[in-house]
């Protein structure tokens, strides 16, 4: 038995994770808060956490606990900086988040859903906005190589990759990772979708059709539950795009 952070009692060690949640490599943050002398430095630091965790629209969900990890605090404290954020109009407590279907969700409530206030009079979000999936955790790690970060063309050029002087194909994989992320917040990388970008561009598929095809799939998903397409694969196929070349 150890006192815990998280309740200010005693609870057993396994109750709750050692490591910090994992992050992405860079968030959004209203750059009103960074000159504004009236928040406090910890209301600060939940709102960056919290802005770790949104879709493409200033959505996010993630647990108290989650935050409280990130932050090595309390989740009394983040509660209460969370309330100072709410009346200080940099965050919207929305409806909260209900498990997916078919998964039960036991002894718990809803995880609480928040909108991240990047202007003072921002608008409620869209449904499609509301519903939108959370950017995921981009796992590839870019790094450093002889005294320079490495870059997304450098990634593309790796061994056994697509990645060669041809850059017009690679132009369709990176329009489908750009569809997908305007649309639903999610994060996909190009490279996965650089051999079927390369099959669609020998059949005259444009950009345009597949920036059309990509979002609608999306919306179509977003409409039925279903979460946006991995690679352009699947948008091929959904959209007929290996028919619909020239």
């Amino acid at each position: 038995m150890t006192k815990s952070l998280f309740d200010g009692g005693y609870v057993k060690v396994k109750d709750y994770p050692k490591e910090k949640p994992k992050i992405r490599r860079y968030s959004v943050l209203p750059a009103r808060a960074v000159q504004d002398a009236s928040i406090h430095p910890t209301s600060f630091k939940v709102l960056a956490a919290l802005c770790i965790h949104t879709n493409g629209h200033g959505i996010c969900w993630p647990s108290q606990i989650t935050i409280a990890l990130h932050l090595g605090v309390s989740k009394v404290t983040v509660l209460r900086h969370i309330k100072r954020l709410i009346k200080l109009g940099y965050i919207r407590k929305l409806e909260p988040k209900k498990y997916p279907w078919g998964i039960i969700q036991k002894g718990r409530r809803p995880t609480n859903r928040y909108q991240v206030m990047f202007g003072a009079d921002d608008p409620l979000p869209t449904k499609e906005q509301f519903l939108a999936p959370r950017a995921s955790i981009m796992d590839i790690d870019y790094g450093i190589k002889d005294g320079k970060v490495s870059t997304v063309d450098d990634a593309d050029n790796k061994k056994g990759g697509l990645g060669d002087g041809n850059k017009d194909f690679q132009i369709l994989a990176h329009t489908f990772r750009t569809a997908v992320e305007r649309t639903s917040g999610a994060v996909r990388l190009a490279d996965s979708s650089f051999q079927t970008a390369a099959r669609l561009h020998q059949l005259g598929v444009t950009a345009e059709q597949v920036r059309e095809s990509t979002t609608a799939m999306v919306k179509d998903g977003l409409r039925t539950g279903r979460a946006p397409p991995m690679t352009l694969e699947q948008v091929a196929r959904w959209a007929g795009l290996y028919k619909k070349g020239g």
